[in-house]
């Protein structure tokens, strides 16, 4: 495929004004799905928060550990689902690849599910060895037990998600959650805090459950009923076969993903030594800050497919452009959260708890997010072009630096050596932000180069081509 020669005429001005109106309207989608998937843990934590401190301690470590065990990984390994069903969607002919590289995509994540599911369901008695309280300890092991059932619907959405999302298809899950979060809070409100139907603190999981699977269950609907079906090419033998390409990809994926969640795990680990009102005010702060990151995580869920399509059909000055325009909007929206977190943080902690000394330690948590907001959204963005790009192994590499070499020994020396207790866990997490933003940015806009990444693209899809070609003449 030659690089298509309307890439290089138009005006730098002119692309940026097309791409800037497709990532917005693209992005805001994105963005509010991802918000209002986030909500349905936001109302669990308002509703938990106000049965007691040790209750909301062991959901957040509860949750914690699923993302980093459970979730960090799906994420990870579906990256590369999102390397490969965008450039396939735009660069091959046979629009099946786009669910033949799916159905890989869903047998690594349930591989993986399977294997992590007896340490989740051990999870009370592996933190009591560590040394977690044992009220604490006890709470975080109901509320696991129970949410060990959304795995599968929890992989399976997202994989959907994906597939939809690298055809250009941005609104279908936001559609599934507008229905699916007004549902949740009411059977939340009927299982946790209701008079007659109420069982209180498991009824949190219960409805979480729930919710999770009639989400997956809708996009499996809303795919069946769309255009989608077009790339779907029915179930495939062959997609069992040479996973070796596929996870070359998801493991570095995997590792960008997890040095994070780890790092943010740890900060959550940490504070808990510091007794359980410290560890309520982090959960409480990273709470806040999970909502705000999704607009950022938006804007990388919108930018990255586009990327990819971008790419396989040949244009890297236009997919060169709508990265630099998603960087602009990510610096933008977290300007923007940060008044927001300036102006409005009383009220905010209020909304979470009434306990003065937990509400306390939340401002101060809050006074340093403040700092980070905006690159923690440019960073989300940065990921992303690197998995438009297929970049993953370089992406694992820079994360691995910024959070675990930097970020992680920083906040525990500044926590546990100085005295800083759980601010300089979170000072810690900003300055590895800040070095993993300076370490893309030098990466993406110095060392790339755009054309290349067109012949790298057509090879990893002719290497598949034939890889699936073999496969199906052997047979």
């Amino acid at each position: 495929m030659e690089i298509a020669k309307n890439d290089t005429r138009e005006p730098y001005l002119v692309i940026a004004l097309k791409e800037l109106r497709w990532v917005a309207s693209a992005s805001f989608l994105t963005a509010f799905a991802l918000v209002l998937q986030w909500s349905l843990y936001f109302v669990n934590v308002i509703s938990i928060g106000h049965l007691g401190t040790n209750e909301l301690a062991g959901t957040t470590l509860s949750i914690f550990l699923l993302g980093v065990i459970a979730n960090a990984p799906t994420h990870g390994i579906l990256s590369a689902t999102e390397t490969f069903c965008s450039t396939a969607y735009t660069a091959s002919r046979d629009k099946t690849l786009v669910g033949f590289h799916l159905q890989r995509g869903l047998i690594a994540v349930a591989i993986h599910n399977i294997a992590v599911a007896p340490i989740l369901w051990k999870i009370e008695p592996l933190l009591l060895a560590i040394g977690q309280e044992p009220e604490v300890s006890k709470f975080a092991g109901i509320y696991m037990r129970n949410l060990l059932i959304t795995v599968p619907a929890f992989t399976g959405f997202e994989a959907c998600k994906r597939y939809l999302q690298s055809q250009g298809i941005m609104h279908a899950n936001t559609f599934v959650l507008v229905l699916v979060v007004p549902f949740h809070c009411v059977i939340n409100y009927l299982l946790v805090r209701s008079p007659t139907y109420g069982i209180g603190f498991v009824g949190a999981p219960i409805s979480t459950v729930i919710s999770e699977w009639v989400m997956f269950a809708g996009i499996v609907i809303y795919i069946r009923n769309s255009r989608a079906m077009d790339t779907w090419g029915g179930w495939d033998i062959r997609a069992f076969r040479n996973m070796f390409v596929f996870y070359r990809f998801a493991i570095s994926g995997v590792i960008t993903i997890c040095t994070e969640w780890i790092a943010f795990d740890l900060l959550n680990i940490g504070a808990s030594y510091f007794g359980a009102a410290h560890l309520a005010a982090s959960a409480i702060a990273l709470n806040t800050l999970g909502i705000i990151s999704y607009i950022g995580a938006g804007l990388g869920f919108g930018t990255s497919p586009r990327i990819g399509n971008l790419i396989g059909a040949a244009k890297p000055r236009q997919a060169r452009i709508a990265g630099n325009v998603a960087v602009a909007l990510s610096l933008f929206a977290g300007m923007m959260c940060t008044t927001f977190l300036i102006v409005f943080s009383d009220w905010w902690i209020s909304v979470y708890t009434a306990d003065p000394e937990v509400a306390s330690k939340v401002k101060n948590l809050l006074s340093i997010a403040c700092v980070f907001t905006t690159f923690h959204g440019l960073k989300e963005v940065l990921n992303a072009i690197m998995r438009g790009l297929g970049r993953q192994k370089m992406s694992a590499t820079i994360n691995t630096l910024a959070y675990q070499i930097c970020a992680v020994p920083l906040g525990a020396y500044l926590a546990f050596i100085t005295g800083m207790k759980s601010s300089g866990l979170w000072w810690g997490i900003c300055i590895g932000i800040l070095v993993l933003c300076c370490l893309q940015i030098i990466y993406i806009y110095m060392l790339i180069d755009w054309k290349n990444e067109v012949r790298l693209c057509i090879i990893r899809l002719r290497q598949n081509s034939a890889d699936a070609n073999e496969e199906q003449n052997q047979e």
